[in-house]
């Protein structure tokens, strides 16, 4: 998950922007945030954007590869372990995917040791 949403974020952030990755926990629950200064996202792709091999430019010519699977497959993994995420986006200013991930009992205290 992890990996995926870093690649994402480096991938469509140009170099001399960021990329924040920020970890904490609250509630029992694991939280991740991935935080870029990149492209961003068009407001009316959002939606679509966990969708299975959906990308926001399909043209043959477009700049950026991939198969359009690494957000659906995410989103995937995170539900798989009861989590959520979201993702907020303003093109031309970059993008925000959070992550919410349950600790089992008696997880959170060892996490933050």
């Amino acid at each position: 998950v992890i990996v995926n949403l870093l690649s994402n974020a480096v991938k469509f952030t140009p170099a001399g922007e960021r990329v924040r990755l920020s970890l904490s926990l609250e509630g029992g629950r694991a939280m991740l945030s991935v935080r870029d200064t990149g492209i961003g996202i068009a407001k009316d792709f959002l939606p679509f954007v966990f969708d299975p091999f959906r990308q926001q430019d399909s043209g043959l010519a477009r700049k950026y590869e991939g198969t359009g699977l690494g957000l659906a497959i995410t989103k995937r993994l995170v539900e798989q372990h009861c989590g959520t995420i979201a993702i907020s986006s303003e093109q031309g200013v970059g993008t925000e995917v959070r992550v919410a991930v349950p600790l089992a009992a008696g997880q959170a205290g060892a996490v933050a040791a």
